[in-house]
């Protein structure tokens, strides 16, 4: 082995236009570049869903809409997410048919428990590389059992505390801390170990955390007093679990469903993307739309500008299996489409801009390196920023 391996991974991708190349189109010359694709497969593709009962909303689209996914192309996708049974057990089949029917390994989701926890892995340049896909935020009844389908959960408690009991404080934001399931832990335990026995690569990839966007349409959001620690950081348990994989064997962390980019840190130096926002996905909701207060101008999710901002996140591995992280910014158009930015696009200064404030906010030491990869902006990632 003397070539460097090289995975780009972007967040959440669900196209949604009758076109299934449009929103792809300035994406494609850029991936075309990488060994390994991952995306976040955030939707159903199925011409016979049946409806979830505790589904939100249903974020599906027929399967002609995700025919062309491998052209993109993607070679990974995770299917343990929040829509992922929005169709029901018949919109998850359809989903994964479509998506193996392309040889696109995808992983997360499966007929049990045993098959959704289980790593897909795929073989480039003599190396085995395993994805492991958890989902935290999903609707009851979505979690695969060791006989009924779904994905596979990481389930998280959640407590509130009152933070001074000996003081009348009408609406304080309360102390909330959250604990996850030790069964599901344990799942999580065993999948990273069984793929560290089979892989050489172990990348796991988790589906949490808050979205801004919906949670500022809430009626209650007006009362929130601290709105941006929902935004734009991570709850407690993010961080430790994503640290805990990385300690059990896991190589690099890829995170999803906030719907914006969040903090990237190095952990025993290696990376945990804590937020990769969304790549490509238009969520055409018309109720939900109405609720945002769309700009007409603007059509598709996401609507926050500061949501626009994306990217690509960046693991290189040489020969030797060290790891290089980057981060390649891009940013979402009003067609729907995304752009990756060249060095020398004064947009790529303002997403690491945007990314140092979230940093700041983390009080992650993260150090961000501006830089150029064959003409597209980089952002190398180090420690001691």
């Amino acid at each position: 082995m003397t070539e460097t391996l090289t995975i780009f991974a972007g967040g959440d991708v669900f196209n949604e236009l009758d076109d299934s190349w449009a929103a792809f189109r300035h994406l494609s010359p850029l991936l075309h570049t990488a060994d390994i694709v991952f995306g976040n497969c955030e939707g159903v593709y199925a011409d016979n869903p049946v409806m979830s009962p505790s589904r939100r909303v249903y974020h599906g689209a027929p399967t002609r809409h995700g025919a062309r996914l491998a052209d993109v192309p993607f070679h990974v996708m995770n299917c343990a997410n929040n829509h992922a049974l929005d169709g029901g057990y018949a919109g998850l089949t359809e989903t994964l048919s479509l998506l193996r029917s392309q040889s696109i390994v995808a992983f997360g989701a499966g007929e049990n428990l045993d098959e959704a926890a289980r790593a897909g892995i795929i073989e480039r340049k003599g190396r085995r590389v395993a994805f492991i896909g958890f989902s935290a935020a999903f609707p009851v009844g979505y979690e695969a059992r060791s006989d009924r389908p779904g994905l596979a959960p990481l389930r998280i408690r959640t407590h509130y505390s009152i933070p001074e009991p000996n003081s009348w404080d009408p609406g304080a934001e309360p102390i909330v801390t959250t604990q996850v399931e030790a069964g599901d832990l344990a799942v999580l335990h065993a999948s990273i170990a069984a793929a560290r026995r089979d892989a050489d690569i172990v990348i796991v990839s988790f589906h949490w955390g808050h979205s801004p966007e919906i949670r500022e349409a809430t009626p209650f959001a007006a009362t929130r007093t601290c709105q941006r620690k929902w935004r734009d950081t991570m709850a407690d348990y993010e961080i430790e679990i994503a640290r805990n994989a990385i300690e059990q064997g896991a190589d690099a962390i890829l995170c999803h469903h906030q719907l914006s980019l969040r903090a990237i840190e190095l952990h025993k130096g290696k990376p945990i993307f804590y937020g990769l926002g969304i790549l490509v996905n238009h969520f055409q909701q018309p109720q939900l739309h109405k609720l945002l207060r769309a700009d007409p101008a603007w059509p598709f999710f996401p609507f926050r500008p500061e949501d626009r901002f994306t990217g690509i996140a960046v693991l290189e591995f040489n020969a030797a299996g060290a790891l290089q992280a980057g981060f390649i910014p891009a940013m979402i158009l009003a067609d729907g489409s995304t752009e990756p930015l060249r060095a020398k696009d004064a947009r790529a200064e303002a997403v690491a801009a945007y990314l140092q404030s979230l940093l700041k906010l983390a009080a992650f030491d993260t150090k961000l390196e501006r830089g150029a990869r064959e003409g597209w902006a980089y952002f190398g990632i180090g420690a001691g920023g």
